[in-house]
């Protein structure tokens, strides 16, 4: 897509999505929010510092998404990638993936750009994978345990089969040259001059590191998968952290199913920048389908937009102490 065609489009989003935050304050009431907010109190801390765990284990499911020879990226340095590239991609709607870019251009200081590509690009794929996982878990196990009114879940099941049938085609491809096989298609697309500017002089390497880690390291492949279901399922604490402050009932069921159904609508809705007004709007629906006050929703979308901006916060600190990235094919990278 043309860069002016996506700033504008990113522009659109982002107006429709405030407008929909603002709807939603003024059909709910600003002060019953405000009044919900202030419940919380010192519980802000516990909000915010829970969200350690599942950075560790995200940080953790990409140190497994290197193939074990490979594995030379000390654990706090992945951790500040993690933190830097996560901000980047929350607080830059132009650049869905730009966090993701900006970590492979920096692992060059440690390994070569291929396998510091495979590590992400293999990374995002176990964290969808991780991400379907926890949904399909918490459809069969804990949303059939809470109030949820009926009629509902087959549609999230239909959706999740999609996503299911997307990863396994997904999976197929890298195992047979995915990356290969897309550079043949923009050079048959593309205009010379524009396709002789792109940065494929190690495609090949690419993929045959993305092959190798996964027909070689399936161990490491699950652990990485598992790590990366285990932080998405640690988001049900958090659930429960915010259910308590807000005074409402406590029930794992009910959290695992908030947070799967959150989960759900995030992966549904991934255009929107910052999730601006669709985190808030969904909250809200998740809460009515549960018999839960609306208000209470609206407020649980709020607190979480906060945790997100503080550590999103902590990302650009990180951001800002590391040296700038090697230029491609400097001396500085990785070998």
């Amino acid at each position: 897509m043309p860069r002016f065609l996506s700033s504008h489009l990113n522009l659109v989003l982002t107006l429709l999505g405030g407008g929909i935050l603002v709807g939603l304050l003024w059909g709910l009431g600003f002060g019953p929010v405000l009044e919900q907010l202030m419940k919380i109190g010192p519980g802000w801390l516990f909000i915010v510092g829970q969200e350690a765990l599942p950075i560790l284990a995200n940080t953790a499911g990409w140190h497994y998404a290197f193939a074990e020879p490979q594995r030379t990226v000390g654990f706090g340095r992945l951790l500040r990638l993690r933190l830097a590239g996560d901000s980047l991609n929350y607080l830059v709607p132009s650049a869905t993936l730009g966090g993701e870019i900006w970590r492979v251009n920096s692992l060059r200081r440690e390994v070569s750009g291929a396998v510091g590509a495979a590590s992400v690009t293999l990374a995002k794929f176990n964290q969808f994978l991780g991400q379907a996982l926890f949904i399909a878990l918490g459809l069969s196990l804990a949303a059939p345990l809470a109030p949820l009114r009926p009629g509902l879940a087959p549609w999230f099941w239909a959706v999740l089969a999609g996503c299911l049938m997307f990863l396994g085609v997904i999976f197929w491809g890298l195992n047979r040259r995915l990356f290969g096989k897309m550079a043949g298609g923009l050079k048959n697309w593309l205009p010379a001059r524009v396709f002789a500017r792109l940065p494929l002089d190690r495609i090949d390497e690419l993929d045959r590191v993305i092959g190798a880690y996964l027909a070689g390291h399936r161990r490491a492949f699950w652990a990485s998968t598992g790590l990366f279901a285990l932080a998405w399922a640690l988001g049900s604490l958090e659930v429960l952290i915010i259910f308590y402050f807000l005074g409402l009932p406590l029930s794992l069921p009910t959290a695992v199913t908030v947070e799967t159904l959150s989960i759900f609508l995030d992966l549904v809705l991934f255009f929107m920048p910052a999730k601006l007004g669709t985190q808030e709007g969904g909250k809200v629906l998740i809460f009515l389908s549960l018999g839960l006050p609306p208000v209470a929703g609206l407020s649980f979308g709020l607190i979480r937009r906060v945790r997100e901006l503080t550590w999103a916060g902590v990302g650009l600190i990180c951001l800002s102490t590391m040296p700038a990235s090697p230029a491609w094919g400097s001396k500085a990278e990785g070998r």
